[in-house]
């Protein structure tokens, strides 16, 4: 093989029977009309693809026609197709601990091993949303290679080449350790979705793929869904019309490729023998530290903060997780289910019938709210905490708070927001607050720049909402420290909102009457680092055992809109609860309990002239075309405490 000059073409399959918009009263026609044809295929062509499955599907599958399980089988065991692994279930590891994602490994392969005989060493990354933290799960499950989209990690990395496609390479995971990639190709994939959908004739995509394979040792000619030929998920008002017998036309397609002498047909593992001279790339970025499939507006939050009810369903998860780590046994079975239940299918596109389904087996909404705010505190108090010593000034509405470890600056006139806050740790060298209204010298960015306030964009109501009113201060002194807090109103109803100060800790909270989220973005706890001298460092788990550490070097904004229906490009995983965030050795620990509310981070660093402006944010809520209306709004609170960079590094 690494001898001939032809190129190396291949396809892998993914079937999925947990696809958001397919119920399982459909498992059966889906099986007839889309995996039963892909087999034919095989067997009769002789055409080595990958077929890649949860462990989920495969059991689906044997419930509705066990036979199509013995046909696998057969081919597997004859060398016809190759098994990619994906898992028990279909997870979106950056946004998952890395104890869930092994386990979710382990018992895929389990489950392959005991429904069909074979132990898959290629995994294909679930919705291709990857992480330098994720790729030490594979490597520490025994994997030789994963399945990684190109085309996003290449767009976030100027420093590529593009001829990096044209064959295998290696990814570099947190660890510094190596995994062998080989690449899917959005734009390859769709192409070929196009052909088998009658948009394209055989001799245009073949035109296509004479371009596409110039120079190339190796070519992906699909890596995605089988359930869009012959069939129709009903995610999309915009899905072709079905006129042809697809499957009919993929056919004619790979024996045309088989019979020329132009391409050469090889199964997934024969690329791994061209990896030998192979480029080590690493395919995370601040900007992206997560990539995932397919076009921009595809991202991370898509799986965290939108669809139904996603941050309630991710919050009950990370309880369920919790609970099974307080066990002194757990069963294979419990952690089966909990990967189950964090199964991306849940997340986006989920039939009427399905989330009725799963509203009926799990307490997404718990029956009391998360209660965040220290209310008992609140009620009953105590004598004065003489460390803490309180000082208002009623004209400007500004109240400071003294400690031997911390010095706190709240602006009451504007949502009691945070002015500064000093650490003793930091020689109380003021590190967050408020950058005010013409710090930057251009117009784009004359405005205040506060810390701890909340922003809602409700999409119906085309308006803005946020905390930013006059507010009066109640200020309890507790046995361990100091509590302020204040009742604001706002358009999306009323919102407590509060601080509790204990040694060098200073905890943050927005608690909501109305629970009902809105269609709207919904970002809080801003963080505006006062040092403006230099860009932002920022490190979090995002899926892996280890700290993933972030030094920004150019503009970026997780934030940022992709178009008027997609409200952000990234975010972080943050997966163990806490990230850090600062500017030179000065750092922020910032912690919060995803079981309460698995809230996203998300950050920005962006230079106005000489200066920086470095902020960070937690978002409950973001937009795109899964969102749906009816999902519960949560209460969230979070912990800032001061360390060093080099604590981390």
């Amino acid at each position: 093989m690494a001898n001939t000059q032809l190129p190396n073409v291949y396809a892998i399959f993914h079937l999925n029977l947990a696809f958001s918009s397919i119920d399982t009263s459909e498992h059966q026609r889906v099986v007839d009309l889309c995996y039963w044809p892909l087999l034919h295929l095989i067997e009769r062509d002789n055409i080595p693809l990958g077929i890649e499955l949860t462990a989920y599907t495969l059991e689906c599958i044997q419930a509705v026609d066990s036979s199509w399980i013995e046909k696998f089988k057969s081919l597997l065991t004859k060398g016809c197709c190759e098994l990619i692994a994906s898992g028990d279930s279909q997870i979106i590891g950056p946004l998952l601990p890395w104890e869930v994602n092994s386990k979710n490994l382990s018992l895929g392969q389990q489950s392959y091993q005991a429904l069909v005989s074979y132990q898959p060493k290629i995994a294909y990354i679930n919705e291709q949303a990857v992480s330098a933290g994720l790729l030490d799960c594979y490597i520490d499950c025994g994997f030789d290679a994963v399945v990684v989209e190109w085309d996003n990690p290449f767009s976030h990395n100027t420093d590529w080449d593009k001829s990096s496609r044209y064959q295998p390479q290696q990814l570099v995971a947190a660890s510094g350790r190596t995994i062998k990639v080989i690449w899917n190709h959005a734009v390859a994939f769709q192409k070929f979705q196009r052909y088998a959908h009658d948009e394209m004739t055989l001799a245009e995509y073949f035109e296509y793929l004479a371009k596409a394979t110039h120079g190339a040792t190796a070519f992906s000619l699909y890596g995605s869904d089988a359930e869009v030929f012959n069939y129709r998920p009903g995610r999309f008002k915009t899905e072709t019309k079905l006129d042809v017998d697809e499957w009919h036309r993929i056919e004619q397609l790979f024996t045309q490729i088989k019979s020329q002498q132009k391409y050469r047909w090889v199964a997934p593992s024969q690329l791994l023998a061209v990896t030998q001279e192979c480029t080590t790339l690493k395919v995370q970025t601040p900007a992206h530290p997560i990539s995932v499939k397919k076009q921009a507006k595809y991202n991370v939050t898509r799986w965290a903060l939108s669809g139904r009810n996603d941050l309630s369903l991710n919050s009950l998860c990370y309880r369920k997780y919790s609970q099974l780590k307080g066990l002194e046994q757990v069963s294979e079975q419990q952690w089966r289910e909990l990967c189950r239940l964090w199964a991306s299918d849940l997340r986006t596109h989920l039939t009427h019938n399905r989330y009725q389904d799963l509203l009926s087996r799990y307490p997404i909404t718990p029956k009391t709210a998360n209660q965040t705010a220290p209310k008992a505190e609140l009620a009953a108090g105590c004598k004065t905490n003489s460390d803490y010593q309180v000082f208002h000034c009623s004209e400007r509405n500004i109240l400071t708070v003294e400690h031997p470890q911390l010095k706190l600056v709240l602006n009451g006139k504007r949502g009691m927001t945070i002015k500064s806050l000093a650490f003793a740790r930091h020689n109380f060298k003021p590190i967050l607050g408020t950058l005010a209204h013409g710090y930057f010298d251009h117009i784009s960015y004359a405005a205040d720049f506060y810390s701890n306030h909340l922003v809602i964009e409700r999409y119906s109501e085309r308006d803005r909402v946020t905390d930013l009113s006059r507010t009066q201060f109640n200020v309890t002194h507790t046995s361990t420290g100091l509590v302020i807090s204040a009742e604001i109103a706002t358009p999306q109803g009323k919102l407590t909102k509060w601080y509790r100060l204990e040694e060098e800790q200073v905890e943050c909270g927005f608690d909501f009457e109305n629970r009902h989220r809105p269609e709207a973005t919904i970002r809080l706890g801003y963080l505006t680092l006062l040092n403006c001298k230099q860009r932002n460092w920022f490190a979090c788990h995002n899926g892996g055992k280890l700290l993933e550490l972030y030094h920004a070097e150019q503009d970026f904004n997780h934030g940022r809109p992709v178009s008027s229906i997609v409200s952000a490009n990234s975010a972080l995983g943050a997966t163990e609860g806490v990230f850090y965030t600062g500017c030179d050795d000065l750092g922020l620990k910032i912690s919060w309990s995803p079981q309460s509310c698995a809230a996203l981070p998300m950050l920005s660093s962006q230079k106005i002239d000489d200066s920086y402006l470095n902020r960070a944010w937690f978002s409950l809520s973001e937009a795109d075309e899964t969102l749906k209306a009816d999902g519960e709004l949560l209460n969230f609170s979070y912990q800032i405490t001061p360390c060093f960079k080099t604590d981390i590094s």
